[in-house]
């Protein structure tokens, strides 16, 4: 996510929300960069067979799978193989091995995730992108399945060694899943929050502040996700109603395109939080 100096009111401030955030994961992602634990390269070993399945959730009348897992901190030769060539330019392009291993990690997940359902070879699946709604390029829009054709939508998120993907069948789909941050850098709720969030943020004990803010972030980000936008949208004014276990979120990414969405937590634990988001209307 890139970092900038913009009009707050513009499409960009979440871009700059995004900047801060970053800011603020940098020390906890250096310190789970060193973290060897023994148990957590099994984690990342598990099969399509422990998730293929995936869990199935309604969600605005619609119903969406959804998987999770874990990452490995060291690659794995099944899901180096499993990656496209362009996939695994990103992958020799990291500088560090731990980011290099979940990336990979979690795309041959993804890979898993969905032959389950498409009934295809996980390596043959091909990807691309829609045009983002705001400029029109493809190097961040939305990710489509290109082959097999079958009409399925997903999203896939990763938070240091937690991934998440959704899918469901025609209607756009976002999700989103954050480690908990004990604190937040300064300016980030003004440049994530409503005025009736940050009311709300106030209103509940400070305690609580990481998990809640949290929940708000996610919830936009599986938004503007599924939009296709992103955080190229002023994330202030996707109103998210973190008071509701389920919301309805109104947020229009481009001109024709869904412009109302349902929004509900998803189980993540401890210490992160998911949501799912679904376009209402069927594109």
């Amino acid at each position: 996510m890139s970092t900038g100096t913009t009009d707050p009111s513009g499409p960009a401030a979440g871009r700059a929300a995004a900047g801060l955030l970053d800011a603020g994961q940098q020390a906890a992602g250096q310190q789970a960069a060193g973290q060897q634990a023994a148990g957590q390269h099994a984690a990342g070993q598990q099969a399509a067979g422990q998730h293929a399945a995936g869990r199935v959730y309604d969600v605005g009348g619609t119903p969406v799978r959804v998987w999770r897992g874990r990452l490995a901190d060291e690659p794995a030769d099944e899901d180096l193989r499993l990656l496209s060539a362009e996939e695994s330019v990103r992958y020799r392009s990291f500088h560090a091995p731990v980011p290099a291993a979940r990336y990979a990690g979690a795309h041959a997940a993804l890979r898993r995730a969905l032959a389950s359902v498409l009934g295809a070879d996980p390596a043959a699946i091909e990807f691309g992108r829609d045009p983002c709604p705001v400029c029109g390029g493809r190097q961040h829009g939305r990710p489509v399945i290109t082959f097999p054709e079958a009409g399925l939508e997903f999203s896939l998120s990763h938070s240091g060694a937690d991934w998440l993907c959704a899918a469901a069948d025609g209607t756009a789909v976002g999700a989103d899943v954050e480690r908990l941050r004990p604190q937040a850098p300064p300016g980030l709720h003004e440049a994530v929050l409503s005025a009736a969030e940050r009311s709300y943020l106030a209103s509940r004990p400070r305690e609580t502040w990481p998990a809640e803010f949290a929940r708000c972030w996610t919830r936009k980000e599986a938004v503007v996700k599924g939009s296709g936008v992103g955080v190229a949208t002023d994330l202030r004014r996707v109103e998210v109603r973190p008071d509701r276990a389920t919301a309805v979120v109104v947020h229009r990414g481009a001109e024709g395109g869904p412009d109302t969405w349902a929004v509900r937590d998803l189980p993540a634990g401890p210490g992160h939080r998911a949501a799912l988001a679904v376009a209402v209307v069927r594109r």
